[in-house]
C-alpha cells in the first residue's frame, strides 16, 4: 500500500461534511423561490379577483406590492407604471359620456395588460379577453355600494353645514292604528243589563 494521501478516504469525508450543508442550502433555496411564487400568485388572485372593484383595499395593497415582489420582471414594472400614471389622472367631469367611457375603457385596459404581463411571468395560460371582460359581480354590490356613497355624501353635507336635518311633525291618522277594530258584540243581555 501506498504510504500516501488516501484520496478517496478524504472525498469521502468531504462528502460526509459537505452533503448535509448543501443539502440545507439546496433546500432553503427552493423554500425561498417557493416564497417568491407564493407572495407572486398572491398579488396576481387578489388582482384577478378585483379588477372590477379598483377601489377596494386588497386591489390597492396588490398594486402597492408589485413594485416590490415584481422587481426584477421589467414587463411587469413597465405595465405597472403605466397603469400607475393613468391612476393619478383624474376622470374628465365636464367632458361628455363618450370621453368618459373612453377614458374608463382605457384605465381597464392597462388592467388588463398589466395581470397579462404578470400572468407571463409566473406561467399562467389566461387570454387578455378573458382577464378584460371577465369577472362576476353581483348588481347588490353595486346597488350597496352607491346607497353607502350617497348615505356618507349626505351625512358630510349636514356635517358640514350645508344640508340641513328636516324634522317635521308626524301624527299618525287616528283611525289607523297597529291593530285591527276591536269585534263589535251584539248580545241583547248585556245591552239589557246595562240598561
Amino acid at each position: 500500500m501506498n504510504e500516501g494521501i488516501d484520496w478517496f478516504a478524504l472525498a469521502t469525508a468531504a462528502a460526509a461534511l459537505a452533503g448535509p450543508v448543501v443539502a440545507v442550502w439546496i433546500t432553503r433555496m427552493s423554500d425561498s423561490r417557493k416564497e417568491v411564487q407564493a407572495r407572486r400568485m398572491d398579488i396576481f388572485r387578489t388582482l384577478m379577483r378585483t379588477r372590477k372593484m379598483p377601489i377596494h383595499q386588497d386591489h390597492v395593497g396588490a398594486l402597492n406590492l408589485i413594485e416590490v415582489e415584481f422587481a426584477a420582471d421589467d414587463s411587469v414594472i413597465k405595465a405597472w407604471k403605466e397603469y400607475l400614471r393613468n391612476l393619478s389622472d383624474r376622470p374628465p367631469v365636464q367632458a361628455n359620456e363618450l370621453v368618459q367611457a373612453d377614458f374608463f375603457k382605457r384605465r381597464e385596459t392597462l388592467l388588463t395588460k398589466l395581470i397579462s404581463e404578470m400572468a407571463k411571468v409566473l406561467k399562467f395560460k389566461v387570454e387578455q379577453m378573458d382577464i378584460f371582460e371577465g369577472n362576476y359581480i353581483p348588481q347588490g354590490w353595486h346597488d350597496e355600494d352607491w346607497e353607502q356613497k350617497i348615505a356618507r355624501k349626505g351625512l358630510i353635507d349636514v356635517l358640514s353645514g350645508k344640508r340641513p336635518i328636516v324634522i317635521q311633525p308626524y301624527c299618525p291618522s287616528q283611525g289607523q292604528g297597529p291593530y285591527p277594530p276591536a269585534p263589535r258584540v251584539d248580545n241583547p243581555s248585556i245591552n239589557a243589563e246595562s240598561s
